[in-house]
């Protein structure tokens, strides 16, 4: 029996209901799990860990989450995809539309008709309409990184606030974001009061950022974006600085952070777990781990840009924008399942 749903002045047939988690032992996939066990709609049908086969879900799951390697979403998605079942996709596999993958990821894209039709998604400014047909979809789910930068950037390129020739993104995470993997380098005693960037320069979620911006704003960046590594289980905190664009430089300080805060205000007010201000707690990362919030704290500090953008990793950057988008797929309510 299908469900009926309005949304909008449309009405939508929604079959979105039976959900597999592919990856359901990683870090995302065990915070996706638990945030489907409290949804009111959706029901699991099946689990499948990284390292195991998927079965044969035809006919039994309407959407399958591969919250796996992109190597291994790489491989599943077009299984899953011939078979009628949407997919969301929380690796990198399917994000980049014009960079190289052997560049950035170091694998050679070996399914690029299912890269072109892979909808980037970025809850707050892509919000995939409701599926209208059996023909099955895929939401390619934004990195962590590059949700808590974009949230960050995207209204400052957008209204013309930022000069785009010099933006500088400093960027970082908890140890969780390099996922569950044994690694001598993420160990608690190798960590543990240490603190270093790393992939400077080589990053693969830059060139996510620069195809982001430029399809949204239709602008393109100089942009100097750095990671380090912090010494904690989760979170994520990103710093974005530049100069005010030409146009703003007569302005004085008072009304350049004005400036600021009717740009992120006039995007984010209809969301309610993105929060905007100057209160420099805002920043505090102990604010937002273990929820699906963005906090965005607004500052114009010597007469430049300084922003900063925190999430929780597995949740705003993975596990709970995947299940933004699965809300919005199914054309319910964006927060359903959620508890803020």
């Amino acid at each position: 029996m299908k469900d009926l749903s309005f949304h909008g002045s449309f009405l939508y047939i929604v079959n979105l209901k039976n959900v597999a988690i592919a990856g359901a032992t990683g870090y995302s996939g065990q915070e996706l799990v638990q945030l489907l066990k409290r949804h009111p709609h959706f029901e699991i049908k099946a689990l499948v860990g990284r390292n195991d086969r998927p079965a044969d879900f035809k006919g039994k799951v309407d959407l399958v989450f591969l919250c796996t390697p992109n190597d291994v979403s790489l491989e599943m998605a077009p299984l899953f995809l011939a078979e009628g079942i949407h997919v969301i996709d929380v690796s990198g596999a399917f994000r980049l539309k014009k960079h190289s993958y052997p560049e950035w990821y170091g694998f050679e894209h070996l399914a690029p008709e299912y890269l072109k039709q892979a909808e980037y998604s970025l809850i707050g400014w892509d919000h995939p309409v409701p599926a209208q047909s059996q023909k099955a979809r895929l939401i390619a789910n934004p990195g962590c990184y590059p949700t808590a930068t974009l949230l960050a950037l995207l209204p400052l390129v957008k209204d013309e606030i930022i000069d785009t020739s010099g933006i500088f993104v400093d960027a970082k995470s908890g140890t969780s974001g390099a996922g569950k993997k044994a690694e001598t380098s993420l160990l608690f005693s190798e960590i543990y009061g240490d603190f270093y960037p790393y992939k400077v320069g080589k990053h693969q979620h830059y060139p996510e950022i620069i195809e982001c911006v430029e399809r949204l704003c239709g602008k393109k960046l100089s942009l100097c974006f750095t990671t380090s590594l912090l010494p904690v289980e989760r979170g994520i905190s990103a710093a974005v600085f530049g100069n005010f664009s030409t146009a703003l430089h007569s302005l004085s300080s008072a009304e350049k952070l004005s400036c600021l805060m009717t740009s992120y205000q006039k995007y984010y007010s209809a969301f309610p777990d993105i929060v905007v201000g100057t209160d420099p707690a805002l920043s505090h990362l102990k604010k937002v781990v273990h929820s699906n919030r963005c906090h965005i704290q607004v500052n114009c500090a010597f007469d430049k840009i300084a922003v900063f953008s925190s999430i929780d990793n597995l949740l705003r950057g993975a596990a709970g924008q995947a299940l933004l988008n699965a809300n919005l797929l199914a054309g319910r309510s964006m927060m359903e399942g959620f508890n803020l």
